[in-house]
């Protein structure tokens, strides 16, 4: 039996004191500025002595690592030295000394926009600070004199951690820019690198087995998608015609058995579900997971030894099924002792003895927790986002209607906490992606809407994962087509029911949600009053020029658009004659996956052609809009937007 007890110790050093934790009794008094505060806590791992730990946290309003002790020392916490507009990604403990990370930030290299990745490494004092990731030595053209190379571009695919190296690990990388992974032997001290296998074309991913011998490595050449298997006697051979690979089974990790693999792919009813192959003979021989109606995520790993030890999955919520019998009687454990809310094991000491637990809901933000299992007390460490008491906030729901064609369209309701389920003012928020989902989560900005009195309704359109193979691929090539109008359906199902006033609707997304958002107002201008598009896809012959220079991109595009249209006759930008409705527009300066020029110019055109239209430019947020000042402008400017078209809620 757990007792769950505070550890003042650990909450006094994670977060400072918050007097303000309970907050008010009137979610629409909570600040803006609570809701779009960045996690206080993310990430965090125990050292693996269990004597530190490591988290990231807001500094300056951007994430950065902490490191700190856990003895009770009023010891000041170890802040990695700030490094502007760079984002610190993940990190983790190489050995009981020495933390690896990844940062990441936007760059540019000659016409194309990039995300850049740098892996670094240092002490847990913040001493030693190295790049462990150096650039490639080559030619010069026309000279025979060696030259570095530019760096890597993305530099934080670690392979293996090899244990029983504990200063060394495998890195997959581009270091020659060939399109084309080699895979270094990395010394974590230093960068000095030796080469434990030169790059093959086309391959730009390697897997090993829990060894850290190569075994398979895959990726795109041109408009190819190149399969590798390692044979048994040490040649590599192509599997693009193993049955595995033809039945769409793809490759996760290794089992204990350098020969058989655990496989992610589609059963009979298109479900994903998780089997072991036998890569040398290519049969396929257990089922590790299938559950009637729900998709495998993909595998869950043991937080000591990183080897595969469960399958994550949905069903409403993020959850594992542990087939490693300890884990899973701890998780049990976990659940019985924390039962309203999802859970998952965090972080682990060497010794098993101590664990870290990150707890949410959908109407908690989230908390970490500290298991000592010698004691069986349970203690509180730190909360994500004080401020955003859990009885304050919006449930969510999750509800099922029926789009035109008859295929069922799963979503999720929030209601504003207290109000009637009924003529309800609505934001209709489709997810990014496509290939994503929605599940009943805490998110700053649905649970921000609802605080402000508008209900959500966030609909998983064919196209989204989750729910089968045949419903994700039944979203290729309807971009403004059938995944459109499954998010109309589901407004129209809202004013069927009751639950919304079909006077007072706006469309709202980011990503390939402010698609959505701006072709709801170029498809369906009657049916909202307003539409929102953060970092949005507003132009979609330029979206897939621009992802033709990726690698993969030419494949990816190929699902991007309307079957038998153009793609010019479903982008938001050449149909902006047919919007009547008022948009708000935000985007991000430093964006690298929708270009700045696609919400400039379509606010531009909005603007010439005498719509009614509100352009927002933030300098500073990337893609996510990961810092708090980005998330302070959407929230601020959303509020006012849906208070000026809905009026007040």
């Amino acid at each position: 039996m757990m007792k769950r007890r505070t550890l003042s110790v650990i909450t006094c050093l994670v977060v400072a004191s918050n007097a303000n934790a309970q907050g008010p009794s009137n979610p629409a008094a909570i600040p803006l500025e609570t809701f779009a505060q960045l996690p206080m806590i993310r990430n965090a791992k125990l050292s693996p002595d269990g004597t530190h730990l490591a988290y990231i946290r807001p500094l300056n309003g951007r994430g950065h690592l902490f490191v700190q002790t856990l003895d009770g020392n009023a010891e000041k916490p170890v802040i990695m030295p700030p490094v502007d507009n760079v984002d610190y990604d993940w990190f983790r403990w190489a050995n009981e000394d020495r933390i690896v990370f990844s940062i990441s930030a936007m760059d540019k290299r000659g016409i194309t926009e990039t995300m850049e990745t740098r892996l670094l490494a240092m002490n847990r004092d913040a001493s030693d600070i190295a790049r462990i990731v150096k650039p490639s030595t080559g030619t010069r053209t026309g000279s025979a004199l060696p030259r570095d190379l530019d760096p890597p571009q993305i530099q934080d695919d670690v392979i293996h951690w090899l244990p029983d190296q504990p200063h060394h690990i495998l890195v997959s990388v581009d270091g020659d820019h060939n399109a084309a992974d080699e895979v270094r032997i990395v010394d974590i001290r230093d960068g000095e690198y030796d080469i434990a296998r030169d790059d093959h074309a086309g391959v730009q991913n390697w897997l090993t087995d829990q060894d850290g011998n190569l075994r398979l490595g895959w990726g795109y050449r041109n408009l190819k998608f190149v399969m590798l298997v390692k044979s048994e006697n040490g040649m590599w051979r192509s599997a693009e015609k193993a049955a595995w690979f033809e039945a769409d089974f793809f490759p996760l990790a290794f089992t204990d058995s350098p020969d058989i693999a655990y496989m992610i792919g589609p059963n009979e009813r298109s479900y994903a579900v998780v089997k072991t192959v036998n890569v040398q003979t290519d049969e396929f021989l257990e089922t590790v997971f299938e559950m009637d109606g729900i998709d495998a995520e993909g595998l869950a790993y043991d937080p000591v030894t990183n080897l595969p030890a469960g399958v994550r999955y949905i069903d409403d919520q993020p959850r594992v099924q542990y087939f490693d019998e300890s884990l899973a009687g701890l998780q049990r454990a976990i659940d019985a002792a924390l039962p309203h809310t999802s859970n998952a094991i965090a972080s682990m000491t060497r010794d098993r003895r101590k664990v870290l637990i990150r707890s949410s809901s959908d109407v908690d933000p989230g908390t970490y927790s500290f298991l000592d299992r010698d004691t069986g007390s349970l203690s509180l460490v730190a909360e994500v986002m004080p401020g955003l008491p859990p009885e304050q906030m919006s449930p969510v729901e999750p509800v099922r209607y029926r789009a035109r064609d008859g295929l069922p369209i799963h979503a999720y309701l929030t209601l504003p906490r207290g109000n009637p389920r009924e003529n309800l003012p609505f934001v209709i928020l489709p997810h990014g992606g496509p290939a994503a989902r929605d599940y009943r989560e805490f998110w700053f900005l649905s649970q921000f809407i609802a605080s402000r009195g508008y209900a959500v309704l966030q609909p998983n359109f064919r196209g989204s994962t989750g729910y089968g193979k045949a419903f994700e691929d039944a979203g290729k090539n309807e971009w403004g087509g059938k995944m459109q109008e499954d998010v109309t359906d589901g407004v129209q199902w809202l004013i069927d029911e009751g639950i919304a006033d079909p006077e007072r609707i706006c469309i709202a997304g980011w990503s390939y949600g402010g698609y959505s958002a701006a072709m709801g107002a170029v498809q369906t201008p009657d049916l909202y009053q307003c539409a929102a598009s953060i970092n949005g896809v507003l132009n979609l012959p330029r979206m897939i020029a621009d992802d033709r220079r990726y690698i993969g991109g030419s494949v990816w595009t190929r699902h991007v658009g309307l079957e038998d249209e153009s793609a010019r006759s479903v982008s938001p930008y050449h149909q902006a004659d047919r919007i009547r409705i008022p948009m708000l527009i935000i985007q991000a300066q430093d964006d690298a996956r929708v270009h700045l020029d696609q919400g400039r110019r379509m606010a531009r055109r909005l603007e010439r052609d005498g719509k009614p239209v509100e352009y927002v430019e933030i300098e500073l947020g990337g893609h996510s809009m990961d810092n708090e000042e980005a998330r302070q402008a959407i929230l601020r400017s959303l509020e006012a937007f849906l208070r000026a078209n809905l009026g007040d809620a």
